[in-house]
């Protein structure tokens, strides 16, 4: 979330509900529009698609960022930083049996009060919340609490978190503030942080073993669902593309945007799609790497294939993949205008050999074929030409007559000229003897040319 700019999550667990977040958290239920008349209190997101408002919750005000809770619950539980550094847990919800009831309301205060400027949950071990805050000369600049702990909230910043540090407070050098966080699908003990001036990827094992890489691309840092080595972040208007088994350098930047970037997502359902939005625009871009050789060698440019689509005509302050359904996402603009968007997938087209057209879109293969059963004189002339060749339609040299009943004796057109042709090789061949007896005469009617038998006397 950038200032008042309203920001969307998508439910991990809930594939109709969403919120929107700005100065409060709205919950909203995405439904089929079974009709073109809008029910009270719904919003059109677009033609197949409507929102209705859920609930507002108010009570956390001076928010910075916000995490949904991994776990399905039914209290839409979600931790909100705010702009003094405290962690809240709060709801959407109003199960008073759920299970994490007792944890609503709990705060998370750290030390020093500064700005908390990401979250991320830890999405196996989910007790485990991620806190990136702004620097402080005398405190860690990451904190991870465990929301688990049943020590009392105000005793909570002595005994329930981890502290880890880009920086060595011990030798008194300052921590740098956090901008990033994302927990790594490959171990759920590795947490990797877009510090000030770098990447670092720390080990919860052993918190003193870090690794690092100086770059300026540290916001926004997500990883590849589908390949959990590829991971993006960025910096003003460039993407930076990793490969964690190679981590001294970005495998790939991508092109450079006239205005800053505001948020980068990897698609939940398609491998290798990442979606990327500036400010002050009405357009996200994709870059399609689908194509990228794995593992990506050292002389290797990863294939990139770039497009951009315009969900709606007014600026996009935010967007948020929907997490099941293929390729499609929710974007909100900064009046809070939203609109329901599927990004289609390129079509590639292939014909067959016998006349079928195939395409792909996305994961679908459809086919497009003749019907079996239908008309013969309805059929493209290349199936019926197939179908001649094959019951060797035209060969039979002894009974001409007969070829139209190879073509399917269904066109009397056909029947005649085949007729036709039989009574004229059975003149010019089998009587070739009795013409030549025959001097003189024109021959058999039949046999004469279309000129001779309408030409008149009168020329």
């Amino acid at each position: 979330m950038s200032g008042s700019k309203p920001d969307i999550l998508w439910a991990p667990h809930h594939v109709d509900r969403f919120v929107v977040c700005d100065s409060e958290l709205s919950l909203y239920h995405i439904d089929s529009a079974v009709s073109s008349e809008l029910k009270a209190g719904s919003l059109r997101l677009s033609e197949e698609t409507t929102a209705t408002l859920l609930s507002i919750n108010s009570d956390t005000p001076y928010m910075k960022c916000v995490a949904w809770y991994p776990k399905y619950d039914p209290e839409c539980l979600l931790a909100v930083g705010q702009a003094n550094g405290r962690v809240v847990l709060t709801s959407l919800g109003q199960d008073h049996n759920s299970k994490s009831k007792d944890l609503i309301g709990k705060e998370f205060v750290p030390k020093h009060a500064r700005q908390c400027n990401t979250l991320a949950w830890n999405p196996l071990d989910s007790n485990w919340l991620a806190a990136g805050l702004d620097k402080h000369r005398a405190d860690f600049s990451v904190l991870i609490w465990d929301i688990s702990s049943k020590y009392a909230p105000e005793t909570t910043v002595a005994t329930e978190k981890v502290r880890l540090s880009a920086g060595d407070p011990e030798a008194g050098r300052q921590n740098d503030a956090c901008l990033s966080l994302c927990w790594l699908p490959r171990d759920q003990k590795l947490l990797l942080a877009g510090m000030h001036r770098n990447l670092a990827i720390f080990d919860l094992r052993n918190t003193s073993q870090k690794i690092f890489v100086n770059t300026k691309a540290v916001q926004g840092v997500t990883v590849d669902p589908y390949f959990h080595d590829r991971v993006a972040s960025f910096y003003e208007g460039q993407v930076a593309i990793w490969d964690l088994r190679k981590f001294e350098k970005p495998v790939l930047t991508l092109t450079e945007q006239p205005k800053p970037l505001t948020k980068v997502a990897w698609c939940p359902t398609r491998t290798g799609l990442l979606a990327t939005l500036t400010r002050d625009s009405n357009i996200i871009r994709l870059y399609d790497m689908q194509h990228t050789p794995t593992p990506i060698g050292d002389e290797t440019e990863p294939t990139i294939i770039e497009r951009s689509v315009q969900p709606c005509e007014n600026y996009i302050a935010s967007f948020a993949w929907h997490p099941t359904s293929q390729n499609r996402m929710v974007v909100v603009t900064p009046n809070r205008t939203m609109s329901d968007f599927t990004v289609f997938e390129r079509i590639s087209l292939a014909w067959s050999p016998v006349t079928s057209l195939m395409w792909a879109c996305g994961r679908h293969l459809y086919e497009c074929t003749e019907e079996g059963k239908a008309n013969s004189l309805e059929k493209d002339i290349a199936t019926k030409m197939r179908l001649r060749a094959l019951s060797r339609y035209g060969l039979d040299t002894e009974q001409v007559w007969r070829n139209h009943l190879l073509a399917g004796n269904e066109d009397p057109q056909l029947k005649s000229l085949w007729y036709t042709l039989h009574y004229i090789l059975y003149f010019t061949v089998y009587t070739e003897d009795m013409d030549q007896k025959l001097t003189g005469n024109k021959g058999p009617l039949v046999y004469a040319g279309i000129k001779s038998i309408v030409k008149s006397s009168l020329g």
